[in-house]
């Protein structure tokens, strides 16, 4: 019987001759960079100004993505949170999600950065708050480990604040775009040797 015909996996016979000692070349990419933050970048932000919200700015996500194409990760993804889960964090005043999505759509285009990118609005879906946990363990459903979490100085130090950091930190590297002073949660102290900083001045 034929076992490809019938939808099975069909065993290929036929062998490749290769150099004694041949060792098959290492996956050069890997992983996936998850950005979370609010995205409230506006259609106009100038080029370097802060985020009204402690947020990465269009700044930290060039930061973070050149990050990533100097270790060869296989993915950038740039998660918009709905404006609930955003007050839920203490984010005053949110701009409703489909804005910020459409603001970020326009400046990621110009960045032309070498790791595909993706903007993931599963929240759009939701229409609803969603912990940070639970944003978290979709990551790890819907891409490819190992993770790198990209976030701001202000939303590290929040995460660090969430029941459930611990358990997460131990799962996931901290990638922190701070250009600022950052006085790092107590909780990120305890765990330095999970997490990096970019853009330092």
């Amino acid at each position: 019987m034929d076992i490809a015909s019938k939808g099975g996996i069909g065993l290929d016979r036929s062998s490749t001759q290769v150099p004694y000692g041949y060792e098959p070349p290492e996956e050069t990419s890997k992983g996936t960079l998850f950005m979370y933050d609010s995205f409230d970048i506006g259609e106009e932000e100038e080029e370097g100004a802060a985020s009204p919200d402690g947020g990465l700015g269009i700044d930290g996500i060039r930061q973070l993505t050149e990050w990533a194409e100097r270790r060869f990760i296989s993915r950038i993804v740039l998660y918009v949170p709905h404006e609930e889960t955003l007050k839920r964090m203490g984010v005053r005043f949110p701009a409703p999600l489909y804005k910020r999505e459409d603001a970020l759509r326009d400046r990621v285009e110009r960045l032309n950065g070498s790791v595909p990118l993706h903007i993931d609005v599963w929240e759009r879906k939701r229409k609803k708050y969603t912990p940070m946990d639970t944003a978290l363990r979709y990551m790890g459903e819907h891409y490819k480990a190992p993770f790198f979490l990209g976030l701001s100085g202000s939303y590290a130090n929040r995460f660090a604040s969430y029941q459930g950091f611990e358990e997460w930190i131990r799962k996931i590297r901290l990638v922190i775009a701070e250009p600022a002073p950052f006085h790092p949660h107590p909780l990120l102290l305890k765990h330095e040797n999970r997490w990096n900083r970019v853009g330092e001045s």
